[in-house]
């Protein structure tokens, strides 16, 4: 399974798309044409530790903003109903590359409601390998000895 920024957004927003259809979802800030309510999905700073075996530990930060109308009532109440869906939802969710899918688990998940607009974020804690290209063991010398008995 191959993990990308790419991909493990569009896996977000299909989640987003399940439980709200008819909401668009934005991979990036939109200047013009936006139609409300929306969310978008953006990454924030990212964090790589080596790890044994040619490994990493990625720290992915993403940050869902669901955006609505100014000043329309009941406003709060859909933030809530929101909140309550991407809680339930991103504790382990789909991940997909476009030929397999595994679940994934989200950390430090925090919302926060700024300006009109709920940021709900979140941090992926995951560990990747690169493929080896290379035969590490090319041959193997076979030695006949005997164990000596007593």
């Amino acid at each position: 399974m191959i993990l990308t920024l790419d991909n493990l957004i569009d896996s977000i927003a299909g989640v987003l798309k399940t439980g709200y259809p008819s909401i668009p979802v934005y991979p990036s800030a939109n200047q013009q044409g936006t139609t409300y309510p929306c969310f978008f999905v953006q990454e924030m700073p990212s964090n790589i530790y080596p790890e044994m075996n040619d490994r990493n530990r990625r720290e992915i930060g993403v940050d869902v903003v669901y955006v609505q109308q100014r000043n329309i009532p009941n406003a709060r109440a859909d933030v809530r109903q929101v909140i309550d869906y991407l809680d339930e939802m991103t504790e382990t969710f789909p991940y997909t590359d476009g030929t397999d899918t595994c679940p994934i688990r989200a950390f430090d998940r925090n919302w926060s409601y700024e300006d009109q607009e709920l940021h709900y974020k979140m941090t992926f804690r995951l560990i990747v390998g690169r493929e080896r290209t290379e035969n590490l063991m090319q041959t193997m010398e076979e030695e006949d000895v005997e164990v000596k008995k007593e």
